[in-house]
């Protein structure tokens, strides 16, 4: 019989990296560390730090397999679900070391993107570590032996780890989280049970639990009992509708301003009370809004920024993608007696939504994009050419491209801002201020 030559598989085994030393921290808090002429991103770790990792197969951040030694900063975790859960994975640096990390990583990131050199030094908007959060999202799953389970995803995984307390929530939604376990260990596995929501607000906590069809009668009677011994409103979200099964319409206030926002539960709202008041007086003080000014509020919500702006402007032009979030612009600015603003509802990174909001002359703009940024909005503001232009970012990288297209077009970058939003979190909320 013939025989023919066949080449072995060249091995596909991925070699850890030794003794590698953490020179830095990504804007993701990211450990970066150098081998062989490549860069390698790793969780948990510290600049000064020696570690052995297992770069991923993938594009995905590498493994930490070993830390050989602490570097000084490094804390214990206040946490008991640290090792665990998947949220507030920075606890291992104090508050103010996470600030000063994330600021130099932002600096850098928008230097090295944006195309802007000397940039002007950070203001740092900071408030309470611990006990901020005022709205979470809590997943659930049907366990067979303990029935419905709640709490949070794990780290890296899909799995959901249960909790009795999270210390990032403010205490009353915390409070709240064995007795809805309690209640949900009684359902059945056929009533499908998706996420459930607790926001902080006024004038009562809502509960915002997700299902896949409307609960039983017994269900709902377990609900409005559950709701009134705790004094919360109750929402039922299915695919096509929300609404109300106990309580009233939900809002909270802009103390400083003497503003209140109605919203409906599953709106966006930002989860930091004090630092979204701190970002709407920052936005003021830097746009100085004036009895001439046409200003535009690009994706505006539920007109968070545009009733504090149209407070002292002649005109607030409000534009948001979510057309009941539109309707509910115009509802606050008229529940608050603002008169002077207009909102129209359209997909930013579409050429027709911009048509709309460009028949107004503006001379002042305030952005608010999610975390992919503005893209193409950003250059429709450009061809406007307002003297004034405030961006909010959860996002300092689309931030950092999108500050490119103004330094084109003949923009200084005046003022930064790194507002601690998400304390414990890689993430990060900035502020930036261009002038023409």
């Amino acid at each position: 019989m013939a025989q023919f030559f066949k080449a072995k598989a060249k091995s596909t085994s991925i070699k850890a990296i030794r003794d590698a030393q953490v020179l830095a921290l990504d804007h993701h808090l990211n450990g970066v560390v150098k081998h062989q002429g490549k860069t390698y991103f790793v969780d948990e770790v510290l600049p000064g730090e020696r570690v052995d990792v297992l770069p991923s197969a993938k594009s995905g951040p590498a493994k930490l397999l070993k830390r050989l030694n602490d570097a000084p900063q490094r804390i214990e975790p206040a946490c008991q679900f640290y090792q665990q859960c998947g949220g507030c994975r920075a606890q291992y640096l104090s508050a103010q070391a996470q600030r000063d990390y994330k600021q130099r990583a932002v600096a850098e990131l928008i230097s090295r993107q944006s195309g802007y050199q000397d940039l002007p030094e950070f203001e740092i908007l900071s408030g309470d570590d611990w006990h901020y959060r005022r709205a979470t999202r809590l997943s659930t799953w049907f366990d067979k032996q303990r029935g419905w389970q709640l709490g949070f995803r794990k780290k890296s995984s899909k799995d959901i780890v249960a909790i009795s307390e999270c210390i990032v929530l403010k205490p009353q939604l915390s409070a709240l989280l064995v007795p809805l376990q309690q209640l949900l260990k009684t359902w059945p596995k056929s009533i499908n049970l998706g996420h459930i929501e607790l926001i902080n607000c006024q004038p009562r906590i809502v509960c915002r639990i997700r299902v896949r069809n409307q609960p039983s009668d017994k269900i709902a009677a377990q609900l409005r009992s559950f709701a009134q011994q705790y004094s919360i409103a109750l929402v039922i979200a299915t695919d096509e509708q929300s609404s109300y099964l106990l309580g009233e319409q939900a809002y909270y206030d802009l103390a400083e301003q003497d503003l209140r926002l109605a919203f409906t539960p599953g709106d966006f709202i930002q989860v930091n009370e004090a630092m979204n008041q701190a970002l709407v007086s920052q936005a003021l003080e830097w746009l100085q809004p004036c009895a001439e000014d046409q200003i535009l509020d690009l994706y505006a919500g539920i007109g968070n920024f545009s009733l504090a702006l149209a407070q002292k402007a002649q005109q607030v032009i409000a534009v948001e993608g979510v057309a009941a979030m539109t309707k509910q612009v115009l509802a606050n600015a008229e529940a608050n007696g603002l008169s002077n603003v207009s909102a129209f509802s359209g997909d930013l990174e579409q050429v027709e939504t911009a048509k709309a909001w460009q028949k107004t002359k503006v001379n002042k703009v305030l952005l608010d994009p999610a975390r992919a940024g503005a893209k193409l909005a950003i250059s429709q503001v450009a061809k406007l050419s307002p003297s004034t232009v405030v961006y909010v970012s959860c996002n300092p990288a689309t931030l950092a491209r999108d500050a490119k297209v103004l330094k084109q077009a003949g923009y200084r970058l005046s003022k930064l801002a790194l507002v601690d939003m998400f304390a414990h979190t890689e993430h990060v909320e900035t502020m930036a201020l261009f002038e023409r």
